[in-house]
């Protein structure tokens, strides 16, 4: 009876040692660093824009996502709240590279540059490149605030 009370405590001592070592989670981040995490199930609090700067910013419970803006004669044939990602990322409109702030055509392309940069991600169509232009970074803004489908397409992509 003894060496059975004495194996049971040992198995639940081992057990007891164990269980912490099994539950813990490590997470490796560099000196000087700051680690977020993306959850696109989480909307947006709040958001703006500068359409001068070609730029728009979400305001998040976690901090602020920081974007640029595209409007672009091409639509790459992508249902809305794609990502792009032929190219390595790379999106291309009439054989120049986009890096934010284009005006080439009324395609709204939204992409995010901090606190780390995603894809290109086709937000929506206006009826002209002047509709592109006052809108496309109100609504880059709006649309990664309100919509966890495109919330998701563009975090997701930040791995590419």
């Amino acid at each position: 009876m003894n060496k059975y009370i004495n194996k049971i405590i040992f198995v639940t001592l081992l057990i007891i040692a164990i269980y912490p070592a099994y539950s813990a989670v490590d997470m490796c981040v560099a000196d000087n660093s700051t680690a977020i995490v993306l959850d696109p199930s989480i909307g947006g609090s709040n958001y703006s824009s500068n359409s001068t700067t070609a730029t728009w910013w979400t305001v998040f419970n976690y901090g602020t996502i920081v974007g640029v803006y595209a409007c672009l004669s091409s639509k790459q044939n992508l249902s809305q709240y794609n990502v792009y990602s032929a190219n390595n990322g790379v999106l291309v409109d009439n054989n120049v590279t986009v890096t934010g702030g284009e005006q080439n055509g009324q395609h709204c392309w939204c992409k995010i540059t901090h606190p780390v940069a995603s894809l290109w991600g086709f937000n929506s169509s206006g009826s002209s490149l002047s509709d592109c232009v006052s809108h496309c970074a109100n609504n880059c803004g709006n649309t990664v605030r309100s919509y966890a489908a495109f919330r998701s397409a563009l975090f997701g992509s930040v791995a590419y």
